[in-house]
């Protein structure tokens, strides 16, 4: 028995082998001494702890969950929080920052606790990284939607190390 595979059909079963690879690990470390440290992503409201996503991870946020020293809720409503985005395809822009906006509406946050991140893998992207160690020591956080600066490298199946105090 011989058989015969179209060209559109073999493209179909690579692509969904490549988008099938795509792989991205979240690991967490809470130094604080209460809460836990979790995160959710786009389409995946509920909060998760540390990791690996299939996929891409867009619009990523990590907090430190039951907090003693604040009332974190969801999102890291009332807290810092580190927002994040993963993914492999064009153009593999990774991204990762600190999030002290104040205003209700763009979340409610503050800064409760220090806050480090650095990719994992990635290429180029692994080990870059970036500390918020105090309010008033965390010069690339977003404290308005109009400022802040977000890290950002390209590289295929990043992954983030977010550390707590």
């Amino acid at each position: 028995m011989m058989f015969k595979l179209s060209i559109p059909a073999v493209l179909v079963a690579l692509a969904g082998y490549a988008l099938a690879q795509e792989s991205h690990t979240v690991s967490m470390t809470n130094n604080c001494g209460s809460g836990n440290p979790v995160f959710l992503y786009q389409g995946h409201p509920n909060p998760q702890g540390p990791g690996t996503v299939s996929g891409q991870l867009l619009g990523g946020i990590a907090w430190l969950n039951g907090y003693s020293g604040a009332n974190c809720l969801s999102s890291g409503v009332n807290c810092g929080a580190v927002e994040f985005t993963l993914r492999n395809d064009s153009p593999n822009q990774n991204a990762a920052d600190f999030t002290l906006e104040p205003q209700p509406e763009n979340g409610n946050h503050r800064f409760t606790y220090p806050m480090s991140f650095s990719y994992t893998g990635g290429g180029a992207c692994n080990g870059l990284s970036d500390h918020c160690s105090s309010a008033g020591n965390c010069p690339s956080a977003f404290t308005q939607p109009t400022n802040g600066r977000p890290l950002q490298c390209l590289g295929g199946n990043a992954g983030i190390h977010i550390q707590f105090c």
